[in-house]
């Protein structure tokens, strides 16, 4: 050891401790009316028995994802599509509902399983008045599936929305 040893010798860095996640975005799939999860006229959507979430009563028909990740499913009747971030949260973009009677006919999807999206980017055109015209309630309902792989959800939108806006924030576990 020489004399200035001491001055410049340097300990072992601490390891560093991992970095809080990063919230990750949540957007309105489509412009139209903001509503709570609680408030869609579906009973068991508005009981969170799936989940929480969100849902939109649409002015428009372009729906667009309301996070990034990969589509892992999408349904035979074209009324639904899952949706994987990469922390792991598995969303469901439901379109109407009980528009699964309809065999598909007023939907245009515009992605396939497997398939990475964006939040704010479309992924299905609906025709709106089509749904309506069935009968059927239009609202595009939004459903965080697995809530043990979030570790906060904050929705705090409401009144108007346009599609891609921000309606709120996730933060993975």
């Amino acid at each position: 050891m020489g004399l200035f040893s001491g001055l410049f010798h340097k300990d072992a860095a601490a390891p560093e401790a991992p970095a809080a996640p990063k919230p990750l975005t949540v957007v309105a799939p489509v412009d139209g009316a903001y509503k709570p999860v609680e408030e869609v006229p579906d009973e068991t959507f508005a009981a969170k028995i799936l989940g929480d979430g969100f849902g939109v009563t649409p002015t428009s028909g372009t729906v667009v994802a309301p996070v990034s990740g990969t589509v892992t499913t999408v349904a035979d009747a074209k009324h639904a599509v899952g949706i994987t971030t990469e922390g792991g949260v598995e969303v469901l973009v439901h379109i109407g509902v009980d528009t699964v009677q309809l065999k598909g006919a007023p939907f245009d999807m515009l992605v396939a399983a497997g398939q990475k999206v964006t939040a704010g980017k479309p992924i299905e055109r609906v025709d709106v008045q089509a749904v309506k015209d069935a009968g059927k309630p239009t609202d595009v309902i939004v459903v965080f599936t697995n809530p043990d792989a979030i570790a906060s959800l904050d929705l705090d939108a409401s009144g108007t929305v346009a599609a891609g806006q921000t309606v709120g924030t996730m933060t993975v576990k």
